[in-house]
């Protein structure tokens, strides 16, 4: 028993390897040097009398062995992060870290000024905020809370939904004083119509008919507060959440574009796991950002 430490050591280990499939990138990564590596994965396969890794000058590869191995693994890292999770979210006070992943159009629009207004009423809270496009796991992951926009948040999860929201297409008075106003969609064609690279398809409904244009532009930028500046400086016209360019519409810098057609709705929820229902200090963030949503709708 008392080796067992030991080999769950190397199992750590093994499986940072696993997923690394390399030995330089796995210290690296564990902060350990890479003959200590190798040394403990040497000892594992010793002390299990099977092979895990395939080696050669310029790869590794996992055996079927160090393939079960694995997968096990990642049950019991997910099982750890999980009761650590628990751990933390157990005090009665609104105190300590709240880690969040959301989307990066949100976060510039909203999420900073929530979390320092938060922190104004409760102090003893930290945010450690991941901001972008990537969909974190949050069973498989250290962060409690998810932002997302969706229509269809995960069954697994506790949802509470924010605000519900759709794309629009505007523009600023000067572009269309030079360009003239679309009336349909199909008049887009003859327009600037900037977008990311790989969101030209625009979609549009009316009274149950959907029509789908292809866009064509000369400025393709995958950064929507870029899109949204190149829109105001009169660069042509834009597609984008109505929370994101209302600010803009508000002072009239754009006007907002086919109002009788309906673009891409959707909604944005909060999202964590059900066993940090009790958590103090999530159920009040939480429920600050809904009030902070109601009060504003």
């Amino acid at each position: 028993m008392h080796k067992m430490h030991k080999r769950f050591e190397r199992y750590a280990l093994f499986s940072e390897v696993a997923k690394q499939l390399s030995f330089s990138k796995a210290a690296e990564s564990l902060g350990i040097s890479r003959s200590y590596l190798s040394s403990q994965i040497n000892q594992l396969e010793h002390e299990l009398a099977t092979s895990l890794l395939i080696r050669s000058t310029r790869s590794v590869r996992l055996t079927a062995a160090g393939e079960k191995i694995l997968a096990k693994m990642h049950g019991i890292n997910a099982s750890i992060l999980e009761l650590e999770k628990e751990l933390d979210h157990t005090k009665s006070e609104v105190s300590g870290l709240l880690r969040i992943t959301a989307p990066t159009i949100f976060s510039h629009r909203f999420l900073v000024d929530i979390c320092h207004q938060f922190q104004q009423l409760h102090p003893d809270i930290e945010f450690d905020l991941d901001i972008g496009y990537n969909r974190q796991d949050l069973a498989n992951s250290h962060f409690d809370l998810a932002i997302r926009a969706t229509n269809t948040p995960p069954d697994n999860m506790v949802a509470k939904k924010l605000m519900p929201y759709q794309h629009i297409c505007c523009a600023s008075p000067d572009y269309l004083i030079r360009k003239g106003t679309p009336l349909t969609p199909s008049d887009l064609i003859e327009h600037n119509c900037m977008s990311d690279p790989n969101l030209r398809q625009w979609q549009f409904s009316k009274q149950g008919n959907s029509e789908q244009i292809s866009t064509h532009g000369d400025m393709l930028i995958s950064d929507n507060q870029l899109l949204l500046a190149a829109a105001e400086k009169g660069k042509g016209i834009i597609k984008m959440p109505c929370y994101l360019v209302q600010p803009a519409l508000d002072n009239g810098s754009l006007v907002q574009l086919l109002q009788d057609y309906v673009i891409a709705e959707s909604a944005i929820y909060l999202i964590y796991p059900p066993q940090l229902r009790s958590s103090a200090k999530l159920s009040a963030f939480t429920d600050f950002m809904q009030q902070w949503f109601e009060t504003r709708s």
